[in-house]
């Protein structure tokens, strides 16, 4: 059984913020990847054009949609460029400073997309301190988007699933889509966060040379790449969800520390399950015997096969967000009581986010580097975890199903610099914890550290705490901020 793959992480948590995969023809989706010439590609201007930015209340923003052509790799020679698409929210304060690029989470996850919903406040405070560049990465939203594999992943709901089945289907599905992407001039090897992070840095030198990120998650990742080389355009950096150049891999103690801090809150109420017991009796029973659930389908009821693999792997994603942690108490009392439909039903559910395998998200995880350090770190906590690898889920070897090469192992190295960088983490995030911060920003000569408490991933680390933005634009402006802990309190 695969325990760790360095090229692989879990991206459940990236599907459910991918926005629109369009889908469109071949010969339209690749119509902005150039043929071949005989020089190296060369990134091009701007273009602008007026833009009505529509939120989900049905409010419309007037804003601009920008274009920018680039290459579709920077290593090799080769000449086929990408266009990269983005909006501008205009700057709305008396005074503004250099652009803010917007670095969205996943990878896969739309720019473009985030800001017309729950995260639209975000944008909207941080328009008053200069224009905001809502960027679609290379591959996602508007950003000449591959097209989705014809051959959707499935897996058998009267199987009980384990680590290794539920790699070695996922491998093959994705080796299938690789051949029919590859058929269709697709090159997978464009996908790296390399070549990304030269993106935003063309981003950067076309805007006027100097800007300002804020990403969160994987948009962290992105920033820590664009630092690493192009430290020269970046005025400083705001980081929701710290995801160090070595954190590919997640350590599975982060999911169970968070789990034990849910289950002291839940301590005092008498009708809340112990869940880390409940849990422990749960997995331990589905261990010798898998259970069948019931879940609702789109043509009617669905049986699934639940195992003690699907128990912990959707419970990690669970624990994410404050928002999903909150259902826990429920979804563990009904297993305790045998009733597995509501675990079946949040199955079936991440089954299907996982069944898109966009060719973004699945290449640009695989070709990120891992040191054998971290990969040790985690090997050595999967024994004392209750959720074992299921954190890493899916640990597949994506990058050989997929044929590329991973990213040399200096870009998980030590990044070094003196970039200002306020640093946000969530007290009970187990996909991207505090320490995750305090590790890399021994590295930055300048930086700030708040942690938010009772905050998990996701939209917890912007606006769990009306005070969150503000910092966020003190830091922008130049202030002087200190370490602290955002106290729950002062919701």
């Amino acid at each position: 059984m695969k325990i760790f793959i360095a090229n692989s992480k879990q991206f459940i948590l990236r599907f459910a913020a991918l926005g629109l995969l369009i889908a469109t023809p071949l010969d339209d989706a690749f119509a902005r990847v150039r043929p071949a010439r005989p020089v190296m590609a060369q990134a091009g201007a701007v273009s602008w054009s007026p833009y009505s930015y529509e939120l989900r209340s049905g409010e419309k923003i007037e804003a601009q949609l920008g274009s920018l052509t680039v290459p579709a790799r920077r290593r090799g020679g080769h000449a086929a460029t990408i266009e990269l698409r983005f909006v501008r929210l205009p700057a709305l304060g008396p005074t503004s400073g250099t652009p803010i690029i917007y670095l969205a989470g996943g990878p896969g996850s739309s720019g473009i997309d985030a800001g017309r919903g729950d995260r639209w406040p975000l944008f909207d405070s941080l328009r008053r301190h200069g224009d905001v560049i809502l960027l679609d990465q290379r591959g996602t939203g508007l950003s000449t988007p591959p097209p989705p594999c014809s051959r959707p992943w499935t897996f058998p709901n009267d199987s009980a699933s384990t680590e290794a089945s539920f790699n070695a289907s996922l491998e093959h599905a994705a080796a299938q889509c690789a051949a029919e992407w590859r058929e269709a001039g697709l090159d997978l090897a464009s996908f790296n966060t390399a070549d990304n992070a030269a993106d935003v840095a063309d981003l950067a030198r076309a805007l006027g040379g100097r800007v300002r990120l804020v990403g969160i998650s994987y948009g962290t990742f992105l920033a820590f790449a664009t630092l690493r080389d192009h430290a020269a355009l970046v005025e400083r950096v705001v980081l929701a969800g710290t995801e160090g150049p070595d954190n590919t891999v997640k350590l599975p103690l982060q999911a169970d520390h968070v789990l034990d801090g849910l289950s002291h809150r839940y301590a005092s109420n008498p009708e809340t399950p112990d869940l880390r017991a409940s849990l422990a009796r749960i997995v331990a029973g589905l261990e010798a015997q898998p259970v069948w659930g019931e879940a609702r389908g789109p043509n009617g009821p669905v049986r699934v096969l639940i195992s003690k693999y699907d128990v912990q792997l959707a419970t990690a994603f669970l624990l994410a967000t404050s928002t999903n942690a909150a259902r826990l108490p429920a979804l563990v009392a009904a297993m305790e009581r045998g009733d597995y439909s509501p675990m079946a039903q949040t199955v079936l559910f991440m089954r299907r986010f996982y069944s898109q395998l966009p060719a973004m998200p699945l290449a640009m995880d695989a070709a990120s580097p891992v040191s054998a350090a971290r990969l040790n770190q985690a090997r050595a906590q999967v024994a004392q975890s209750l959720f074992e690898n299921a954190v890493n889920a899916p640990s597949a070897n994506f990058a050989s199903a997929l044929g590329i090469e991973l990213l040399p192992p200096r870009w998980h190295s030590t990044l070094r610099t003196r970039v200002p960088a306020l640093f946000l983490s969530g007290e009970l995030d187990s996909r991207t914890p505090p320490e995750n911060a305090e590790a890399v920003r021994r590295g930055f000569r300048h930086s700030v550290h708040i942690v938010i408490q009772g905050a998990g991933h996701d939209n917890d680390l912007f606006l769990y705490s009306p005070a969150i933005l503000d910092r966020i634009g003190a830091f922008l402006d130049g202030g002087v901020l200190t370490d602290e802990v955002l106290l729950a309190a002062e919701r």
